[in-house]
């Protein structure tokens, strides 16, 4: 309130209305602050050329809430078209983050909100999902979250689930005739 907006916004026009492309903060801060009257830069610009200048804007601060970013890649990839490679490339980072972030935004919604609030490890649940028994998955990410689970525990859980799918096991208490502990 003391200073003012120091940077303007950006803006593009969209039939007789501006949409804020950049500096969406910024903005929220001076309606906080009671400023009215704004400077903005008014720029003409195509939807994928909104989304670069968003990725560059926003990727770059370290607050960004995780699920925004998931989403984020998840943008870029279906409504773009683009690769995980140019998307990994156009943010600065690996292709292998990039497939993270994807896998957690397919992930289902418990999933997410426990990653959301810290309760979940991002290991733990990059482990999980590959479980494809809805209930089964949910119990083990509710035991996860209840008992704080590692990542190496949780990939036990996994190749435990995936050994059980394999062709003629079955998933018994008593051992197999012939068993010697």
């Amino acid at each position: 309130k003391q200073n003012g907006l120091i940077n303007p916004i950006t803006v593009r026009p969209i039939g007789y209305r501006f949409e804020v492309v950049a500096g969406h903060r910024r903005l929220a801060a001076c309606r906080i602050a009671g400023i009215i009257k704004i400077l903005c830069v008014v720029r003409e610009l195509t939807d994928e050329q909104v989304f670069a200048i968003m990725t560059a804007e926003n990727l770059e601060r370290e607050d960004v809430p995780l699920l925004d970013e998931c989403r984020h890649y998840e943008t870029a990839l279906k409504r773009f078209g683009k690769t995980i490679k140019e998307i990994a490339v156009s943010c600065r980072r690996s292709p292998a983050y990039v497939e993270a972030r994807l896998a957690i935004a397919a992930m289902p919604d418990y999933m997410q909100n426990y990653l959301q609030s810290g309760d979940l490890k991002l290991g733990v649940a990059l482990a999980l999902v590959q479980i494809t028994d809805d209930k089964i998955r949910y119990l083990w990410v509710e035991m996860a979250v209840r008992d704080g689970v590692s990542v190496a525990q949780a990939e036990y859980w996994l190749h435990g689930w995936q050994v059980n799918q394999l062709p003629g096991v079955t998933d018994s208490e008593t051992p197999p005739d012939g068993f010697v502990p």
